[in-house]
């Protein structure tokens, strides 16, 4: 653990945000006998997004049922696929996140029962492009750097099998609080209602659900991805998400406490009121 995880600032956190993945979930409209899935995975930066199962840092995959699970998560333990517990914390702080499934089924492989919200990723802290030919590629980077709101860390340039160039520049911190501001005052009145989670680079935002049809989530999934421009993946049924009360380990030098911005209203919402109350696209699809 670095010097600056054994701050007192890293305890302080811990305790000021140690009720946060309480909130979130009862928030979800979890109920107390109903299962919970989480997946543990090494946040490294160098590491490819996919859930690794790497001797190294491999991905564990948790569950417990939510009237067993601790108030605090200082004291989250979950139980590992042989019922062994696993002290959540502990991990997090060797630099696992924690992400949990947020729409329901009994068990890992099972049907979906229950859809608890529809959501978005919105991630701020890069800009990600795939392109055909080189000069798309230089000229891409030209309008990247010539912006003079942009703050970079650095810009790569991959190329596929298929022979596609994927473009990726990361942000510098100063410049993703900027965008992260930007982003809420834009959608103020679109997401003043909602759940919002405070992630590193950005927000998760959730419009929790009462009676959700399984079968439209994922065309609304893919609308408000396209509403928002949030991320385009985020749209199947098993999607796990960070929950917060633990840290954003991806740089261990300067860990970020995954927090509860707002938990929104209590009434929650039905899916035909997020299609017509964000006018949603294309429309004749989603109802």
């Amino acid at each position: 653990m670095t010097q600056r995880l054994s701050s007192m600032r890293y305890t302080r956190n811990l305790r000021r945000f140690s009720s946060h993945a309480r909130h979130f979930i009862k928030k979800l409209g979890c109920k107390q006998n109903e299962q919970l899935h989480f997946i543990l995975v090494h946040d490294d930066k160098n590491k490819n997004k996919r859930f690794s199962s790497s001797s190294n840092h491999p991905a564990m995959t948790l569950h417990k049922p939510l009237n067993l699970l601790e108030r605090s998560t200082p004291q989250f333990t979950l139980f590992s696929k042989r019922n062994k517990l696993i002290h959540v914390l502990s991990q997090n702080k060797r630099g696992y996140a924690v992400f949990m499934e947020i729409n329901y089924r009994e068990t890992r492989t099972g049907d979906f029962k229950k859809i608890r919200a529809q959501f978005i990723d919105v991630d701020l802290n890069k800009i990600s492009v795939h392109l055909d030919t080189k000069e798309q590629v230089k000229q891409m980077i030209e309008s990247i750097q010539s912006d003079p709101a942009e703050q970079l860390q650095s810009i790569t340039v991959k190329k596929n099998k298929q022979g596609r160039y994927h473009l990726l520049a990361l942000r510098k911190k100063q410049r993703v609080t900027k965008l992260k501001n930007a982003f809420i005052k834009k959608f103020k009145i679109q997401i003043k209602d909602t759940m919002i989670i405070e992630t590193k680079n950005g927000y998760h935002i959730y419009w929790v659900l009462q009676g959700g049809s399984v079968s439209k989530f994922v065309p609304i999934q893919k609308a408000l991805a396209k509403k928002f421009s949030s991320d385009p993946m985020i749209t199947n049924l098993s999607r796990v998400m960070r929950i917060p009360g633990f840290y954003h380990m991806k740089n261990p030098r300067s860990p970020f406490m995954v927090r509860v911005k707002q938990l929104g209203r209590k009434k929650p919402f039905s899916q035909e009121e997020i299609i017509h109350s964000l006018a949603l696209e294309p429309f004749n699809q989603l109802i």
